[in-house]
């Protein structure tokens, strides 16, 4: 299809693509893409009602209102949906720091940990999915029948996170046993089969990749914050949202994808 009118809906994840479309609209000629930005897991919280999405609750209805400027949005026009965000490989963790199945690379090198079944482990990281915004939003989108639906989960954490051993020293000591990748292959394994015909995947672009299963740090330093009414730079510690250059390269995977069906 020729990409006319795109939903771009997202979480703070979606920042890095709606500051690229700002600064450079002539980038992707014919493509009018409108941002619907809601903090956290709050797309969940998003209904529809007579072909308009529309908040539930007083929390997202406020936040709806402060980060969009509206209370609700009619669906009507719109040829295609992309959904960023909502979903986080490295939200997965906890379900691998102590319990691993016999497929996990370090078990099957003998390394100790509470032993569980390959079924539980795939069951605990479909349920994961299942609740999740993303897959919340994706099937509310696909219900419709208006147009297709792309999905980008969020980005791989930068190679730079061993500076805040705090949060990322567990997704570090997973990559240096040799889970992450395969970890990150089950994965989406699972989440091709959650999407199933409801949306397209969109993979992080490979050039953005190091080690596998982190983000070079060029395409991190200097993220924005959410805010919808100025540009307000992340903490230089901020090791897990995108920067404009990579907002930039997912709208060309949007642009190119839609080009393609």
């Amino acid at each position: 299809m020729t990409p006319r009118k795109v939903l771009l809906l997202g979480n703070s994840y979606s920042a890095a693509p709606r500051v690229a479309l700002r600064n450079d609209p002539g980038r992707w000629p014919g493509l009018q893409v409108t941002v619907l930005a809601m903090p956290g897991n709050m797309l969940a919280a998003l209904a529809l009602e007579e072909g308009r999405l529309v908040p539930r609750g007083d929390d997202a209805r406020y936040s709806m209102g402060y980060y969009n400027d509206m209370t609700e949005l009619a669906l009507a026009g719109f040829d295609a949906f992309a959904v960023i965000g909502g979903l986080s490989f490295y939200t997965l963790l906890p379900l691998q720091n102590t319990h691993r199945s016999p497929d996990f690379p370090s078990v099957m090198r003998g390394e100790a940990c509470q032993l569980i079944s390959t079924g539980l482990m795939d069951a605990m990281i479909r349920q994961h999915m299942t609740i999740s915004a993303a897959l919340c939003t994706i099937r509310l989108l696909a219900g419709l029948g208006q147009g297709p639906v792309l999905f980008m989960d969020s980005l791989f954490p930068s190679a730079d996170c061993w500076q805040d051993g705090e949060r990322f020293d567990p997704y570090i000591a997973m990559a240096e046993r040799g889970d992450a990748a395969a970890f990150h292959a089950r994965y989406l394994r699972i989440l091709h089969e959650a999407l199933g015909s409801d949306a397209t995947y969109l993979p992080q672009p490979v050039q953005t990749i190091v080690e596998e299963v982190f983000t070079a740090p060029e395409w991190i330093r200097g993220s924005l914050r959410m805010q919808p009414r100025r540009d307000v730079p992340h903490e230089k510690t901020d090791f897990g949202h995108a920067n404009p250059a990579y907002g930039a390269l997912q709208v060309d995977l949007i642009a190119s994808a839609l080009a393609g069906l």
